[in-house]
């Protein structure tokens, strides 16, 4: 039989079983984009408004969610568009081609359905290939009409066709590094946070790049997310840098296939170590059952976030150097190297919390996985009350996600320190995050009253922590009004250090967290297992 037979067939399913998955992703990408083009053309008319605009992606926080900063100089609309869009657009491309690929190769094995179909006329390399192609497939769309976007909104075609090209090839290089990761690890959600921690270090590449030099400097180079913006598109368009990702792409598909013909369907490369013989002291009780269960994923999500927060605090030192380079800078923004120092801080606080969220909720949704899956009904059946068992999930979740926060912001905080001397960050940025505990804990108790009223309806959660993404990072760009910025999760509390402690929407928050949970805690208990 041929490595790749059945790969067509594959293809047409994956298509039709994603249809809304894609169309989601598409219309969200798209759509966000097709709206936000001519608010920033009617926002900033005047060549004085762009060039403040400009002026603000020249700072820290700027190059962060901005990138190396190409047409800022005169900031016509395609530049515009380019510099304060592009890494947004790159990370959603990521999480999504990630998720695909993972979702189609190795959760596939892990769930036994992989196996049915080898079992048919299906060559050894269909799945992954029609997996890759699939990824392809959405990527080059959502390229494609970006691009059309674009040229509708009277941005120039070759740019705009460079423009939307970059995006996809980028796209189509995230879900190939998750390829090569599904075949590392013999489980899903090790494939799926192996990917996730190689994109998140192939990001702190490019910002540490983009910062240290104005246009990018040699880290730079060594990410993706890097060479769409090196086209300079809108601004001296340059076509080789997309010639990257198909190196790229080429040799890192080779390397997804090589790893794939050297191991056992349904094993990884990294074998799971078998457990003892007898079980140790501390797995005793339904608590140390749920910990044990989400170790793995605690211990690689708390350091990844530990590690990058450090990382990225010690960006602190270059606004410094910008102040002395730039002093008319800082002046036109009417703001001083502290102000600046606090608010990029605060906005780096701001992914520690949003991070500790989503883990929070992905880790709360496992008790629906334990439950469709048939494990907790076994649990159950023993001297074990559902309240008991749902609960201690529950709290393994809200400890492992304030962990996260104060961790996440204590590092943060030490990694200024170390780059300014001044250990007085450590404690400011630590007091910052434990503010924003409230809104983290929001998500677990949301989560809890889904899982336990109405699992059908559990997409709402995210749909809210989308809205309060885009409210945040975007709310300014499109000139939201302030109750919608403030009505989002991630607004619903002071956002120190830049804003004073505010006691009342402090305990508010915590106490609608602590009454969803309670609610969703008597659903779980009144419900049938497994219903929808």
């Amino acid at each position: 039989m041929r490595t790749f037979t059945g790969t067509g067939s594959l293809i047409r399913f994956i298509l039709r079983r994603d249809r809304v998955r894609m169309t989601v992703w598409t219309v969200s990408l798209v759509g966000m984009m097709a709206m936000t083009v001519p608010t920033l053309d009617e926002m900033f008319q005047t060549p004085e408004q762009r060039l403040g605009r400009a002026a603000i992606m020249e700072t820290p926080t700027g190059i962060v969610l901005g990138g190396p900063g190409y047409g800022l100089d005169t900031y016509g609309l395609g530049a515009m568009v380019a510099n304060e869009m592009t890494m947004t657009l790159l990370v959603a491309l990521a999480v999504m081609s990630v998720l695909h690929v993972v979702r189609h190769t190795r959760a596939e094995e892990e769930s036994g359905r992989a196996e049915l179909l080898r079992a048919n006329v299906v060559g050894s390399g269909a799945q992954m290939t029609a997996a890759l192609a699939t990824n392809a497939v959405v990527n080059a769309v959502i390229g494609g009409l970006i691009t059309l976007s674009l040229v509708a909104n009277g941005l120039d075609a070759p740019d705009s066709v460079a423009y939307g090209a970059g995006l996809a090839l980028a796209g189509i290089t995230f879900g190939a590094i998750a390829a090569v990761c599904a075949q590392v690890s013999e489980h899903s959600r090790g494939a799926s946070g192996l990917a996730f921690l190689v994109v998140g270090v192939l990001f702190m590449f490019r910002v540490v790049g983009d910062i240290a030099e104005r246009g990018g400097s040699a880290p730079s180079w060594f990410s993706p997310f890097a060479w769409v913006q090196q086209t300079r598109m809108y601004d001296d368009l340059r076509w080789w840098p997309l010639a990257l990702y198909a190196v790229v792409i080429v040799a890192v598909f080779a390397v997804a296939f090589l790893l794939a013909g050297r191991r056992d369907l349904g094993a990884g490369l990294v074998a799971a170590r078998p457990g003892p013989v007898n079980a140790s002291p501390l797995l005793n009780g339904v608590f140390a059952l749920h910990l044990r269960q989400q170790r793995t994923s605690i211990v690689a999500w708390t350091v990844a976030v530990a590690l990058f927060a450090l990382s990225f605090g010690t960006l602190i030192a270059e606004i410094d150097t910008m102040v002395e380079q730039n002093p008319e800078l800082v002046t036109r923004m009417g703001l001083d190297a502290q102000n600046m120092s606090s608010a990029f801080l605060g906005m780096l606080l701001l992914y520690v919390v949003m991070t500790a969220a989503a883990f929070a909720t992905l880790s709360v949704l496992r008790t629906r996985a334990e439950e469709t899956s048939g494990r907790a009904e076994l649990v159950l059946s023993t001297a074990v009350g559902r309240i008991r068992w749902m609960g201690s999930a529950m709290l393994v979740s809200t400890l492992t996600a304030i962990v996260m926060t104060l961790l996440g912001g204590a590092s943060l905080g030490l990694g200024a320190a170390l780059a300014t001397g001044d250990d007085d960050w450590v404690g400011t940025v630590t007091e910052a995050a434990a503010a924003q505990l409230p809104v983290v804990l929001m998500f677990v108790g949301l989560t809890a009253l889904f899982v336990g009223v109405a699992p059908r309806l559990v997409g709402v959660v995210w749909a809210w922590f989308g809205y309060g993404l885009v409210a945040t990072i975007f709310g300014p760009l499109l000139d939201l009004p302030e109750w919608m910025m403030d009505y989002g999760p991630f607004g619903l509390v002071a956002q120190l250090p830049v804003e004073e402690f505010e006691t009342a929407p402090f305990i508010v928050v915590l106490g609608a967290a602590l009454a969803t949970a309670a609610v969703g805690l008597a659903g779980f208990r009144r419900r049938d297992l497994a219903t929808v």
